[in-house]
């Protein structure tokens, strides 16, 4: 066809060129269906090579288990594994050559206030014009609160505390981990969220939740009503923004209080995260403020999940820098993400410079040594950041429910009848309800 249109001959004489496009759609056509035909030829008989092994693609993903709660079951076969979650040998060609054998990268070698790492985006972007690495625009304040986390990462009696505690909470590694970072005048919310539980789904949610407790109080109350916590020493971070006695000197009101604890919770939650995907743990990260109107976690086990590094709900604003919103992420455990958090916690100076996790993440997840990091995002309206304008969507599919932004979240969830912290819940303690941010009511 494309020479009959090329030399004048044929139905293409006077129109050369639409008989070249016509002849090159029927070439490509030609090679699509025979190359179809070769993979799936003689019940899948034919070799594929993939990667450097043999076999065919289907067996390959029969064969392994990539679930939330499985694991292969014959470890000594060799076998391509395109998202890296048994962590054998990478095949060449699947990872840039220098992670392969990095643990993380630092700060000063990602660059993210560079354009070309994924670096000024929009008008939250991180920029420092002298220097790359954003560090100079960082305040001293900034470099010593994230230099003392990343010093508890490494420091072998506070990993040992850590880790005892978590294994000994924690035996089943096939069972993912909630873990939950928030402090004493939010900690009604998360009980809400487990009484939420216990009303919609008839479960005990305690057993698989992680409290990461900003303050002392946190710890305690955490405690006292049978969930699992840590205490903000653990990651060498001093609980003193939540000293009500020094925000009463300043005047500050219990919103502005309730505030202050934000930079610490969420630099203590990667910290956290980075140290359960190097355990072996799969671990679902999520907000005080979220209410789950069916089984979650079933839902992240599902077939079509199963292919992905990572699973976020959707981040609606544009100023978010990118689609995650990080007040509730699933991530397993494997080289790629493994990589991915210890790079984070690298990246804490700008966690507390910008007082905004999500733009790290998402400014971190844009640069080029991440791009095969694979994303989900989970569907807005089965994971639904509640507003009023949004609670029209919710229906029988909803999982769940997140009050995002700063205010009426109280208001939000009790007029769509999803406040569950009342005297029918076993955990109601009405002392809590002193703590109750006024902006939220």
């Amino acid at each position: 066809l494309v020479m009959a249109g090329r030399t004048g001959r044929g139905l293409w004489s006077r129109h050369w060129r639409w008989g070249s496009m016509l002849g090159a759609i029927f070439l490509v056509g030609m090679f699509d269906i025979l190359g179809h035909h070769w993979h799936i030829s003689s019940e899948g008989q034919a070799p594929c090579k993939v990667g450097t092994t043999g076999g065919n693609v289907a067996d390959a993903i029969d064969g392994r288990s990539s679930s939330l709660q499985g694991r292969p079951q014959n470890h000594s076969i060799k076998e391509y594994d395109p998202l890296h979650f048994f962590d054998g040998e990478l095949p060449d060609g699947t990872l840039k050559a220098e992670l392969k054998d990095k643990q993380y990268f630092t700060i000063q070698y990602l660059k993210l206030c560079k354009a070309a790492s994924g670096g000024p985006w929009g008008p939250r972007s991180f920029k420092c014009d002298q220097d790359e690495s954003c560090l100079a625009c960082a305040k001293p304040w900034n470099k010593e609160q994230a230099k003392r986390l990343i010093q508890a990462v490494q420091d072998p009696s506070l990993m040992h505390m850590r880790r005892s505690y978590i294994k000994q909470h924690f035996p089943d590694k096939e069972k993912p981990i909630v873990v939950i970072a928030t402090n004493k005048i939010h900690f009604p919310y998360l009980l809400n969220w487990a009484c939420g539980c216990k009303a919609h789904l008839n479960q005990d949610i305690r057993s698989t939740t992680l409290v990461l407790g900003a303050d002392d109080q946190t710890y305690d109350y955490s405690i006292k009503r049978g969930f699992p916590a840590l205490k903000p020493s653990m990651f060498n971070v001093s609980p003193r923004h939540l000293n009500e006695t020094w925000a009463n000197e300043w005047n500050l009101t219990r919103n502005n209080v309730a505030k202050m604890g934000f930079p610490d919770s969420m630099a203590m939650l990667v910290t956290l995260t980075s140290e359960l995907l190097t355990l072996g743990y799969t671990v679902v990260s999520q907000d005080a403020d979220v209410v789950w109107r069916k089984d979650v976690l079933a839902y992240l086990n599902s077939e079509h999940l199963h292919n992905v590094h990572l699973a976020t709900q959707m981040a609606p604003r544009a100023d978010a820098q990118g689609p995650v919103n990080t007040g509730f992420v699933l991530i397993r455990p494997s080289k790629m993400t493994r990589v991915f958090m210890r790079s984070l916690v690298e990246l804490l100076p700008l966690f507390y410079m910008r007082v905004d996790d999500q733009v790290v993440w998402n400014s971190l997840l844009r640069h080029y040594l991440f791009r095969q990091l694979h994303v989900s995002i989970l569907p807005r309206k089965q994971f639904l950041d509640l507003h009023d304008y949004t609670a029209e969507w919710i229906d029988d599919n909803t999982y769940l429910l997140h009050t995002v932004s700063n205010s009426k979240k109280i208001r939000r969830l009790r007029n769509h009848k999803e406040w569950h912290f009342t005297q029918s819940c076993e955990w109601y303690d009405k002392e809590l309800e002193k703590l109750f941010p006024e902006w939220d009511l």
